[in-house]
C-alpha cells in the first residue's frame, strides 16, 4: 500500500487536477436550467445575460402626489404674485390631480407637489375635496419634467441589466422583474456527494463513548458547498471496510458531479482512500505541501455509461467524476474545501472564485512554519493604536 505518491506544491496539484478535468470536458459550466423569478433565486448564478424587455418605468409617471400641469402655464409664479389655473373642459383641462406612479396626461409635462399648491373652489376658498378643486393657486414656477419619472429613467428596453456569471442579490430580482422578466436561466447547481468514513464515527445527537468521534465534517462541508452555489448530498457514515467504501464511491460517482471522500486520506492501516481512487479510475495527487490539509487526494472516478451507437447495439463509455479525498481533521477538511472545492464550483457555475480580503498586519508573536509548505494560519486581527496586529490562534487541526 503506497504512503504518499508525491508531496507536491499546491500550484502543481491544482494544475494537475485542472488538466484532468479539461481532458474530460469538465472545466466549464456544467449546464443551465430555467427557474421562476422568486426569492429562491437569490444566490443563483446567471447562465445568460438579462436584457430588458421593457423600460422601467414604461410610461411617463408622476413622481409625486400633486397636480399635473404644463410648465409654461406656471411661468412668472412667485410667492407675492401667484399664478391661478382654472379647470376647463377639453383636451387641455389646465391641471389634473395625480398620485405618485400615475401616468402623466399627454398634454402635461410637469407635476407640482400637492403641498406647493393651494386648491380652491370657485369662490376662492379652500374646497371640500382638495383633489378636485375649481382652481389652483401656484406660488412658484416649475420647469418641464419637474417631479416626473420619464420612460426608461431606471431601465431602458434592450439595455443590459445583468451579465452572465452574476450572482443574484435581492435587489437584482427587483431589477429583473421591473424590466419584464418572470423566469431566469441560471447555471445548474453542481451536485456534490459527501461520504464520511470511519468506524469510530457516530452521528450527531447520538450518545458517545471513549473512542467515539462525532461526525460533523460532512455538515460543515455541505454548508460550504451550499454557500458556494452547489447542492450537497450527505451520505450515511461508512465503516472502515475497503469494499464497502469503494462500492459507495462508485455509486455516488454515477449521479454526482463531485465526490468528497472524507478521512482515510493519510497513511494509516485503515486509510483506504488513495487505493480506492487508484483502483476506480485515476489517482492524480496524494499529498500536497500545505498545512493544515497535507494528505489531500485528487483523482477521477470512472463509471460505465451505456450510449447508443448508430447501426449497432448500445455500447459503453466511461463517465468521469472528480473525487477529492478530504483529510479527517476538521480544520484540514474546511481548508481543503476552500482551496480545491470553491474554485471548482465557481468554474462550474461560471462565476468568479471568491477572493478573500487582504490586509497587512504585524504578527503578535513569532511563529515557525514547516519548510517547503504553504502554511495557512488562522489569526485574530485587531487594531492597536494605528497598527493592525495579527494574533495567531491555536493551530490544532481539530480546533474548528
Amino acid at each position: 500500500m503506497p504512503v504518499y505518491l508525491h508531496d507536491i506544491p499546491l500550484e502543481v496539484a491544482q494544475q494537475r487536477f485542472t488538466e484532468a478535468l479539461q481532458e474530460v470536458g469538465l472545466w466549464g459550466i456544467l449546464g443551465s436550467e430555467e427557474i421562476p423569478l422568486d426569492e429562491n433565486a437569490v444566490g443563483r448564478v446567471l447562465f445568460a445575460p438579462v436584457w430588458a424587455k421593457i423600460s422601467s418605468p414604461h410610461y411617463h409617471a408622476s413622481a409625486m402626489d400633486g397636480f399635473a400641469v404644463r410648465a409654461e402655464a406656471t411661468a412668472g409664479a412667485q410667492p407675492g404674485h401667484p399664478v391661478i389655473l382654472a379647470a376647463v373642459d377639453g383636451e387641455d383641462p389646465g391641471f389634473a390631480y395625480v398620485d405618485t406612479g400615475d401616468p402623466l396626461p399627454e398634454w402635461a409635462d410637469a407635476v407640482i407637489p400637492i403641498e406647493n399648491v393651494e386648491p380652491l373652489d370657485q369662490l376662492g376658498q379652500p374646497g371640500p375635496d382638495p383633489r378636485r378643486p375649481a382652481v389652483i393657486r401656484i406660488r412658484a414656477a416649475v420647469t418641464p419634467w419637474s417631479h416626473v419619472r420619464p420612460i426608461g429613467e431606471d431601465i431602458v428596453a434592450t439595455q443590459l441589466v445583468l451579465p452572465s456569471g452574476h450572482v443574484l442579490r435581492p435587489v437584482d430580482l427587483g431589477a429583473v422583474a421591473a424590466c419584464g422578466h418572470a423566469v431566469l436561466r441560471v447555471a445548474r447547481r453542481p451536485r456534490v456527494a459527501i461520504l464520511p468514513t470511519g468506524t469510530e464515527l457516530v452521528p450527531i445527537g447520538q450518545p458517545v463513548s471513549p473512542g467515539d468521534i462525532i461526525e460533523y465534517n460532512s455538515l460543515v462541508m455541505a454548508a460550504q458547498v451550499g454557500q458556494w452555489g452547489g447542492q450537497a448530498v450527505r451520505y450515511p457514515i461508512i465503516p472502515d471496510q475497503f469494499d464497502q467504501i469503494r462500492q459507495r464511491v462508485l455509486e455516488a460517482a454515477q449521479t454526482a458531479d463531485l465526490v468528497l471522500l472524507n478521512a482515510g486520506s493519510s497513511a494509516g492501516s485503515e486509510d483506504y482512500s488513495a487505493n480506492i481512487v487508484e483502483m476506480s479510475g485515476r489517482l492524480l495527487v496524494h499529498g500536497v505541501a500545505v498545512r493544515p490539509g497535507h494528505p489531500v487526494i485528487l483523482g477521477m472516478i470512472a463509471t460505465q455509461v451505456k450510449v447508443p451507437e448508430p447501426g449497432s447495439s448500445p455500447g459503453e463509455m466511461p463517465r468521469w467524476t472528480p473525487i477529492i479525498g478530504v483529510p479527517g481533521y476538521p480544520v484540514s477538511a474546511a481548508l481543503t474545501a476552500e482551496i480545491f472545492i470553491e474554485p471548482l464550483l465557481a468554474k462550474w457555475l461560471g462565476r468568479k472564485p471568491n477572493q478573500p480580503e487582504e490586509v497587512r498586519a504585524v504578527m503578535a508573536r513569532k511563529v515557525v512554519s514547516p519548510a517547503g509548505d504553504d502554511d495557512f494560519m488562522r489569526v485574530a486581527v485587531g487594531k492597536v493604536g494605528q497598527q493592525l496586529v495579527a494574533a495567531p490562534l491555536s493551530r490544532g487541526s481539530g480546533v474548528i
